[in-house]
Formats: structure tokens, C-alpha cells, sequence
């Protein structure tokens, strides 16, 4: 992130927010579809900044995809990836759970659980971080 630079979400993973950037089309209504595509988008990012932003993705080494998304009546969204998720160090696996988990939440959920390859994303950081 550029020094200096501050946004909506943080501090999280040494120090760092998120910033929100507009990547793809905007819709009036929120679907499913949108949520998962939003998510495609992110996952397509394969290089370590994003732009000549300065802006750190901790996504770009990752192959993800999004095998499901619902949404239960209470507002609450599940999100399925599989893949191989890869951390390029101790601050990334905080970075990867606000990123998405932020990437979701902006679509008028109350909050988000994710699952990668069925286990809870917060256990495979945990995991990857020991």
C-alpha cells in the first residue's frame, strides 16, 4: 500500500486497510450471480499490485474458484472456494480474509462465512500461519 494511504477497513495484516477499487460492471440489484462474479474478478488479479495503484493483492500467487454462494433469510452468506490458497507471509492471511469477506459484505449481507475446500477459511489460515 502506498505510504500513507488509508481506507474504510483496518488496520489488518501488519498495519495495512482495505481500499476499495471499482473493478467490472455495477448492478442495481444484487444477485448471487453478482457476488460470485465479484469474486471471479478478484481471483483473476494474478499480479502482486494492483495497477499502478501501489495497492497490495495477497490473492495473486492463489488459484481460487467459487463453487457456491447462498444466502440464508437472515441475511447471511456462504461462500464455497476450492483451490490452493498461497500466503506470501505472516500479514497476507489476515489481508486474504478482509479481502473477501469484504469483497462479499459489500453486497448488503449482514455477514459471511467462506469455506475453502469445505473448511472454514479462518482454520486454513490459522493452519498456513503456524
Amino acid at each position: 500500500m502506498p505510504e500513507g494511504s488509508s481506507g474504510p477497513v483496518g488496520p489488518i495484516g501488519c498495519g495495512d486497510y482495505l481500499v476499495p477499487v471499482e473493478f467490472g460492471p455495477s448492478f442495481p440489484t444484487i444477485t448471487y450471480r453478482q457476488i460470485a462474479y465479484a469474486l471471479i474478478d478478484l481471483f483473476s488479479i494474478k499480479e502482486p499490485f494492483y495497477g499502478q495503484s501501489g495497492l497490495y493483492n495477497p490473492l495473486y500467487q492463489s488459484s481460487l474458484s467459487v463453487q457456491s454462494v447462498t444466502v440464508d433469510d437472515t441475511m447471511h452468506a456462504t461462500v464455497s472456494l476450492s483451490g490452493n490458497l498461497v500466503l506470501g507471509g505472516e500479514c497476507d492471511g489476515p489481508r486474504v480474509q478482509a479481502q473477501i469477506e469484504d469483497t462479499v459484505l459489500q453486497f448488503s449481507v449482514t455477514d459471511v462465512t467462506v469455506l475453502l475446500n469445505g473448511t472454514p477459511l479462518a482454520d486454513v489460515l490459522s493452519v498456513q500461519g503456524s
